[in-house]
């Protein structure tokens, strides 16, 4: 497990992602893209993995369900954490595909009021050979729902692959999940939300 000196999870969620657009303002090339909702929001150009990690960042924080489905691979997949696995052994997760994350993102971003959240606390290993890519990261995810905050944290591994021009996540694992910085509890993966979800019956993308 991952232990941070000092400051609550939610001070370090504040912290790392007031820094994020100062420490990447200078790697990325902005686009915009317009939600659901009908503000502007500023997503990276997909032209390397890093810029993929960085708007998802910005769907989850805008929750934006349109901008987040840009950055899924035809091929998807997710794998849970062994928690999660016990947690929800009736799910299939083996089937869990583009259409299913996507339609897990609609109904996650529907049903909250808020999410923070840094996919990259702390950097494990960044590597690719050119089409593919491989990023294990740390990441923390603060829910805000029915007046209070939810944390999740987890090791977690990213796949990406080249599609033509544009490079899209093709897979997610969460290896296990993290620990509360300050107390040292066990965090809740976010295949938490996701067993939840497909438990009761979700499982397709609406519109």
């Amino acid at each position: 497990m991952t232990h941070y000196r000092r400051g609550s999870f939610l001070a370090i969620m504040i912290l790392s992602l007031g820094l994020a657009p100062l420490l990447g303002g200078c790697l990325f090339e902005p686009r915009s893209a317009e939600p659901p909702t009908g503000g502007s929001i500023t997503y990276y150009d997909q032209s390397q993995p890093q810029n993929v990690l960085a708007n998802l960042e910005i769907a989850f924080q805008n929750r934006d369900a349109a901008g987040y489905e840009r950055q899924i691979a035809a091929d998807f997949s997710y794998e849970p954490d062994g928690d999660t696995q016990a947690s929800y052994p009736d799910v299939d997760w083996s089937t869990w595909n583009r259409e299913t994350e996507i339609a897990f993102i609609q109904s996650f971003f529907n049903n909250v009021d808020g999410i923070a959240a840094n996919l990259k606390v702390t950097v494990v290993s960044e590597g690719g050979d050119g089409t593919t890519a491989e990023y294990r990261e740390i990441y923390a995810v603060t829910v805000t729902e029915s007046g209070g905050f939810v944390p999740y944290g987890a090791n977690v591994t990213f796949d990406f692959v080249l599609d033509g021009t544009y490079w899209v996540l093709s897979r997610w694992f969460d290896e296990q999940g993290g620990e509360d910085p300050v107390s040292h509890a066990p965090l809740p993966t976010l295949g938490q939300r996701r067993g939840a979800f497909a438990a009761s019956g979700g499982g397709r993308a609406s519109g």
